[in-house]
């Protein structure tokens, strides 16, 4: 027998244990909603310091900022990032709980649409409001798809 041989032993990792599904939820709703908050905090500013070097006024800006219209740039924009936020908040989501995964999104996806409802100003049309919180629980079920596959391949 050679002592400097490597040892020809199979060795595999502990396959990760599985975590809170308070935890995951909680914080797959931080990343969704805090993501969506200050990624729609950053457009409005730089909408707004475009407008500024555009030369349009400081009240104009305010007034254009307050009536965002559901057919402007800003509108679509801060929609795809909140979408992405909420596809993002359902992987972290089945990433943390490691089982249940499905469930576990769809329970994230109601509390999502619910904040979503919360948040949402009284100037949207019904149509709209329910195809934006449609379109959010879809995003975190597609997230929480992509984490329960990443878990099933076992990185």
């Amino acid at each position: 027998m050679n002592p400097y041989a490597p040892p020809e032993a199979t060795v595999h990792d502990a396959p990760p244990r599985p975590g809170s599904a308070f935890k995951a939820v909680a914080l797959g709703l931080a990343v969704d909603i805090g993501g969506s908050l200050i990624a729609t905090v950053i457009l409005a500013l730089i909408y707004g310091v475009a407008l500024g070097a555009a030369g349009v006024k400081r009240e104009d800006i305010a007034a254009t900022m307050q009536a965002s219209a559901t057919d402007s740039w800003f509108f679509y924009a801060a929609t795809l990032f909140g979408l992405g936020f909420s596809v993002l908040g359902g992987y972290v989501c089945a990433r943390i709980a490691r089982r249940s995964e499905l469930k576990l999104g769809a329970i994230l996806a109601v509390l999502s649409a619910l904040s979503g409802l919360v948040l949402a100003t009284d100037e949207l049309q019904l149509g709209t409001l329910l195809s934006l919180t449609l379109a959010g629980v879809g995003a975190v079920i597609a997230g929480a798809r992509l984490g329960l596959a990443k878990n099933r391949a076992g990185r």
